[in-house]
């Protein structure tokens, strides 16, 4: 061993050095209270000529314990936030007093009353008062979650904010770490350090993120989301997140974009993770899903309750109208279409109950032709709220492409979905322009009771059968159904029926069927035309039916003709006659009625969008709201525990390698207290030696 070094030098360094430690685990002390404090250890190397070298103080840190803990800070800020708002839409919809179910129940309800009694005025106003109060209802939820959408998007706002800044302050603390460790090469810049590790977590709650440390060449980190996008670089510049929303500006789509560069990426949110991407999964899985089911199960019901009333027979013995409105919706321009003042707006066809799926819909322009009407090329295409295409049992996407349509105001074509389009602007539309629809969405907020008088529910069947007196079987009617009661005076309509809307029906129409044997029968006219004849009877179940499936049938034409078809029970013998006629004075008839009131527990609504036969009633659908919400709040809940649990853990071992332990620091100050004195001690000899040798040469 190599000693030059005198006692004086000596001592001096292990002054200086225990007054370095001193310092080091009085800071500790200090700080011990600090938020994202990391303790702090100095160390020595002896030198070869004697004493002790210059001491280096950096910070103690486990890598892998302050990587786990940010994982795990993530996950539970993820499920924390979640669950928070999660569990306040199950809260709404498993709430009796808020209940859709209820409100349907008793609806229904007041119509099988009014039922009983079809005379009864009051019990008929009172279905009227129970459509509005169910409305009311429906129209409550649906603007509830319009404004769990509105801050839902502030939230979103607010979190990119914050996360650029936090962006934007790690990069600084990058630039300011390099220039501190390149100015002192001995003393880690701690605070510095401690303050980005702090930003880095908080990042990290916001969402998941990755870092890596260059940290033996200038302490810098960079940092990236899980999914590969860089955020903070190593060249000291970043990128910050931005919302955008094309073509709906309420549905936010995060897009991340270079401070150095003009380029815009769009990032997938179901994998951000943290706060942020609990929001977007929250969003994309609970309230969109919510608020287009609840639109879909309000717009199905008024549909459905609607086309049954039209099939009825009122107070008035006219033919029934009715009950809501249903309304129209304007399709959202994509920004990249070639005219943003061209308009297209969809509604519900008045058969399209069963058709009518929660999913948004995507229509494409092909192509125009200019003409006499113009006409449009379009393709409609089904997709979720998120924008991806919907598939169906098989995988293929639900896609329709339609040719040579009409494109005028007030002419709409029936698509897929249960859906009609209307194109205004003609051959003004461009190949390449896009809109979306949102059929279910909101428009729930815009149903409303439009009838006003109770007169005009229609309980009454608008016809009816009768046996002749002198039939000499034992056939009896059992049962009689109306499918469509369409009026056109002009009789060009392929979809018209039989009835006239004067409370009777079109010359020429099916008005009795006489039967030529048990296994024959022929149909007139109410001039005693003979319509048609039918052979090789084997039941009498929808005659009418029979009728028009024969190669005789005057009417194969139109679609639905006559509208009206009856059933038989027994037999029949030659001659017996069964007459059809409008049901005038049948106001004591309640066969529609019966009819609406059976709506409640039809399976009419499809179950999913994906394109399958399964159908569920009201009630079952709303059921499956409250139940989807129910089962994924639950979920989240068991999730954010063990989250929780693990973040729990992972901070406690952060915190024994990285936190300051008083009784460690207090035991570490008695022992530097103790070696500053003994390093003074060696001063004070040294000093002595000096003074005897100094007065010995004197």
């Amino acid at each position: 061993m190599i000693k030059a070094a005198d006692l004086y030098t000596i001592a001096t360094s292990g002054v200086r050095a225990s007054n370095e430690l001193l310092a080091t685990t009085s800071n500790n002390i200090a700080n011990v209270n600090s938020e994202g404090y990391v303790r702090e250890r100095t160390t020595f190397e002896s030198q070869l000529v004697g004493g002790v070298g210059r001491g280096k103080t950096e910070r103690v840190i486990n890598v892998f314990a302050q990587n786990q803990l940010r994982r795990d800070t993530t996950q539970v800020g993820e499920y924390e936030t979640y669950f928070q708002r999660a569990s306040v839409l199950d809260n709404i919809f498993a709430s009796e007093a808020n209940s859709m179910s209820s409100s349907m129940s008793r609806f229904f309800g007041s119509l099988q009353t009014a039922t009983d009694e079809p005379t009864n005025m009051a019990a008929r106003q009172l279905v009227l008062g129970e459509a509005n109060a169910l409305v009311g209802q429906v129209s409550t939820l649906s603007r509830f979650m319009d404004d769990k959408e509105k801050e839902l998007n502030l939230e979103l706002d607010a979190m990119v904010n914050y996360a650029n800044n936090l962006i934007e302050t790690i990069a600084d603390l990058n630039k300011n770490i390099r220039v501190a460790e390149g100015n002192n090469l001995f003393d880690e810049p701690g605070v510095l350090k401690n303050k980005r590790d702090s930003a880095i977590l908080e990042l990290a709650e916001l969402m998941s993120i990755e870092t890596r440390s260059n940290g033996n060449q200038d302490g810098s980190t960079m940092v990236n989301l899980k999914s590969g996008e860089s955020l903070v670089l190593e060249d000291g510049s970043f990128n910050l997140f931005q919302l955008s929303g094309d073509p709906d500006p309420d549905y936010r789509s995060l897009l991340l974009s270079s401070t150095g560069k003009p380029t815009t990426l769009r990032l997938p949110e179901i994998n951000l993770g943290g706060q942020m991407g609990g929001l977007f999964r929250y969003r994309d899985e609970i309230l969109a899903e919510s608020q287009r089911e609840l639109g879909q199960i309000s717009m199905a019901m008024v549909t459905a309750m609607n086309q049954q009333n039209r099939l009825g027979m009122d107070f008035d013995q006219q033919l029934g109208s009715n009950i809501f409105s249903t309304p129209e919706f304007q399709g959202l321009n994509y920004s990249d279409n070639s005219d943003l003042t061209l308009t297209m707006t969809g509604r519900l066809s008045e058969d399209g109950a069963s058709s009518l799926t929660s999913a948004d819909y995507l229509i494409e322009i092909t192509g125009t032709t200019a003409g006499t009407p113009d006409t449009v090329d379009f393709t409609v295409t089904l997709v979720n709220p998120d924008g991806t295409q919907v598939r169906d049992t098989d995988g293929n996407v639900i896609t329709q492409a339609y040719t040579g349509v009409d494109a005028e105001n007030d002419t709409f074509t029936s698509v897929i979905g249960g859906l009609e389009l209307e194109f205004p602007n003609g051959d003004s539309y461009a190949a390449g322009d896009r809109f979306l629809l949102q059929p279910t969405k909101r428009t729930a907020q815009s149903i409303e009771v439009i009838m006003t008088r109770p007169e005009d529910i229609a309980l009454a069947s608008p016809f009816r059968v009768d046996s002749a007196i002198d039939n000499l079987g034992d056939a009896k009617l059992t049962g009689s159904t109306v499918t469509n009661t369409t009026v056109d005076a002009s009789l060009t309509d392929p979809d018209r029926s039989a009835f006239n809307g004067n409370g009777g029906f079109v010359a020429g129409s099916p008005a009795s069927i006489v039967f030529n044997s048990a296994t024959e029968f022929e149909v007139f006219d109410e001039a005693g035309n003979s319509l048609v004849v039918v052979n090789g009877v084997a039941d009498y179940n929808n005659l009418m039916t029979q009728a028009a499936n024969d190669a005789g049938w005057p009417f194969a034409a139109l679609n639905d003709y006559p509208g009206y078809d009856f059933s038989l029970q027994g037999t029949p013998v030659a001659g017996d006659t069964f007459s059809i006629s409008y049901n005038t004075n049948g106001v004591d008839d309640n066969r529609n009625g019966l009819e609406l009131a059976r709506m409640q527990d039809k399976d009419i609504m499809s179950q999913n969008n994906s394109g399958g036969s399964n159908k569920v009633s009201f009630h079952e659908a709303y059921a499956n709201i409250v139940s989807d919400i129910g089962a994924k709040t639950a979920s989240a809940d068991i999730s954010l525990q063990a989250a929780e649990a693990m973040k729990t853990q992972s901070n406690d071992w952060f915190q024994s390698v990285s936190g300051v332990n008083l009784d460690e620091e207090a035991a570490n100050l008695v022992r530097f207290q103790q070696t500053y004195a003994a390093s003074a001690r060696i001063l004070t000899t040294a000093q002595s030696l000096f003074d005897t040798i100094f007065s010995a040469t004197r």
